[in-house]
């Protein structure tokens, strides 16, 4: 006999199953958003890895500086130039010689202000490293020389003479660490092998003494090392280049993140 007082629970039984379809649906949703936010970690892990290996911002810094030590170049022979058809003491010789070194300093400085600016927006922190290093080398070398010079002790006999030759030293052993730096922090196999080349060939010039005409123009000139004529051409067309091997290099390098 059926109880009265009994309830019956078989339609609440019903209403708490859960629907088979419904849960099939939830699955379906769930997969499509664990994949949607697979797909998006993995974009921003190839921005993040794009914006890493992307020097052409300070590529341009490179061929700024190369195009500073052109114009100083060029003003220095312009300077020669002056002394050997007006004579040495010629005032216009002196504006000219101290307007290239004065346009080095300034600058050194003014590109450092300018990309470190623009890396520092792009959180880079491979290209910010690299501008503070440059800055630091190029600035320091000036300074150091100066400094050198003013405490070289006045002569003419032969330690005096390999002082003097020694002061190239101080500019350009800095810049052969920064290029090789600038290789390891890039990655490029080939900036640290033409740097060791470099370095190879720059300091059997400099152990041979051997000399070469300097600031012909316009008469006899001088004569100085063949090694710090090679500083020029690595301080000057060496940077041009350097820039446009890494500008070259980013469409490369951001087609193998994508295919990776």
């Amino acid at each position: 006999m059926k109880n009265p007082y009994a309830t019956d629970f078989s339609h609440t039984n019903l209403c708490l199953r859960p629907n088979l379809q419904t849960e099939q649906e939830w699955g379906i949703n769930m997969d499509k958003k664990i994949e949607m936010a697979i797909d998006d970690l993995t974009l921003i892990k190839r921005v993040i890895e794009r914006t890493r290996q992307d020097f052409s911002r300070i590529s341009a810094y490179f061929i700024g500086i190369g195009i500073l030590h052109l114009v100083a170049w060029l003003s220095e022979e312009i300077a020669y130039m002056i002394l050997n058809l007006f004579g040495y003491g010629h005032p216009a010789a002196r504006v000219f010689w101290w307007s290239g070194r004065v346009l080095l300093l300034s600058g050194y400085v003014f590109l450092f202000v300018y990309y470190y600016q623009k890396v520092k927006k792009t959180g880079n922190d491979i290209c910010e490293g690299m501008v503070k290093i440059w800055m630091i080398v190029l600035v320091g070398i000036r300074i150091l020389g100066w400094l050198y010079i003013r405490l070289l002790p006045s002569g003419n006999d032969d330690k005096i003479t390999v002082l003097w030759r020694c002061q190239e030293l101080i500019e350009v052993l800095p810049v052969l660490f920064a290029l090789f730096m600038t290789g390891i922090l890039t990655k490029r196999t080939v900036i640290t092998v033409l740097t060791a080349l470099y370095s190879i060939f720059y300091f059997v010039l400099f152990v041979s003494m051997k000399e070469v005409p300097y600031g012909t123009w316009g008469g006899v000139g001088t004569r100085i090392s063949a090694s710090r004529v090679c500083i020029q051409y690595l301080m000057s067309l060496g940077m041009i280049m350097l820039g446009i091997y890494l500008w070259r290099r980013r469409e490369g390098r951001l087609k193998e993140t994508d295919r990776g």
